[in-house]
């Protein structure tokens, strides 16, 4: 893994959790978020969290390494798991499950648990995730679908965490969900968090407003439909082609620069 790539603009170091139902949008907004994050000389680290990986594919990558398979090593090859165990397990990491891309780095979790018991994938992500993020200005992580990383404490260390849905009644009831949950225990420290609403429509905007604030959840950003995201997921094209002008480029721009992720 290359320890630093581009000019590093930022002496913070934040961590970022973006979670949410399955299909309102998390990995695009991730992807998008990396891509402009990279764009303005940051050194970004992406996490594919989600055992789809469907981030990986969303920024052009083919998944060669993840931390599954450094997993599956450990379990079924008594000389690699000789080797593995005399060495740093964040240099193991590092080496063998991060990807350098031409503008950022992708870690990639890979498949879920499977057989024995050596170390699980969430542990070992965990522990990825807390010592390769003191490489990078941003660590972007797309979460699995659901509340199971945030049950296991996988972000437990994070500066940020933001919870995305779309304009369905059950999407926002899962945003809450994962909302209070992080409060309660899956998130240790002071944390920022906030609400993206995605696919949302100039005259729902008031009613989701409405809806949020009864649910005791702060709105930072709204994206609208796009056509050229609906374009580049069926053509399967990277989000490093997305032009600065699509919709949800301008839209997540403006919510990085209100949040002062961007300054």
């Amino acid at each position: 893994m290359k320890k630093s790539s581009g000019s590093s603009r930022s002496k913070k170091r934040e961590i970022i959790a973006v979670t949410g139902k399955g299909g309102t949008g998390k990995t695009t907004l991730v992807a998008v978020m990396a891509k402009i994050l990279a764009s303005q000389g940051f050194k970004v680290l992406a996490v594919d969290a989600d055992p789809p990986i469907s981030l990986t594919y969303a920024l052009g990558a083919t998944p060669l390494k993840t931390i599954a398979q450094i997993r599956a090593k450990m379990i079924e090859d008594p000389n690699e798991k000789r080797r593995i165990k005399d060495l740093p397990i964040e240099d193991v990491i590092a080496d063998e499950a991060v990807i350098d891309l031409d503008q950022l780095s992708l870690l990639i979790m890979g498949k879920s648990e499977g057989p024995g018991c050596f170390c699980s994938i969430n542990e070992l992500l965990k522990y990825g995730i807390s010592k390769l993020s003191q490489n990078f200005d941003f660590t972007l992580i797309d979460c699995e679908a659901g509340i199971e990383q945030i049950n296991r404490q996988v972000i437990d260390s994070i500066n940020r965490m933001i919870m995305i849905s779309d304009t369905s009644a059950k999407g926002l009831r899962t945003a809450l969900y994962l909302n209070n949950l992080g409060n309660s225990y899956g998130v240790q420290g002071e944390y920022k968090k906030g609400l993206v609403i995605n696919r949302a429509g100039k005259k729902e905007i008031p009613i989701l407003e409405e809806k949020v604030r009864e649910m005791n959840m702060d709105i930072i950003g709204f994206i609208p439909e796009d056509h050229k995201i609906t374009e580049h997921d069926l053509f399967d094209r990277s989000i490093f082609e997305l032009p600065k002008s699509a919709l949800s480029f301008v839209a997540i721009h403006g919510i990085l620069e209100r949040q002062g992720i961007l300054t």
